[in-house]
């Protein structure tokens, strides 16, 4: 795969993890380009974005400082974005700090959103996908204690 002109995020504008990449790209003033991925029209199911992201799943980014591999999954995208571009962190200097952020990230990531993705409320259907939804993530959000 060669490099882009400037880094390629695959996403979708209803995917939480693509919601992810996004706020840090722009928190860290990185210019890129979106190719969305419409994960309601199965556009993530096609060969050709299954050669990109193997999951199926967004997102997907290519950094246009690396030898074009694409890396996948928010987290690792997140944690990549902040040890090549430390410049403007992401996350708190004090110990305990950046620990109770990853927290929230992996709260949110691992507890929440997996349980109300897109691909649950297919599975669901429209009729329960809603309520499902609106219980795990009041849920999730409980446990969050945010100032």
């Amino acid at each position: 795969m060669s490099v882009p002109a400037q880094p390629v995020l695959y996403d979708f504008w209803r995917a939480s993890s693509a919601w992810r990449v996004r706020l840090a790209l722009n928190l860290k003033g990185i210019a890129y380009e979106t190719r969305s991925i419409n994960l309601f029209a199965d556009e993530n199911k096609t060969e050709a974005y299954r050669k990109i992201q193997p999951f199926g799943a967004v997102p997907a980014f290519i950094d246009n400082r690396g030898d074009g591999r694409v890396l996948i999954e928010s987290v690792a995208i997140l944690e990549y974005l902040e040890e090549t571009r430390s410049e403007t962190p992401l996350l708190p200097k004090d110990p305990v700090d950046r620990a109770a952020v990853r927290a929230l990230v992996l709260a949110f990531g691992m507890d929440i959103q997996p349980l109300c993705s897109i691909r649950v409320a297919k599975h669901l259907g429209q009729d329960k996908a809603g309520d499902w939804s609106k219980y795990w993530m009041s849920e999730g959000f409980a446990g969050m204690d945010l100032p």
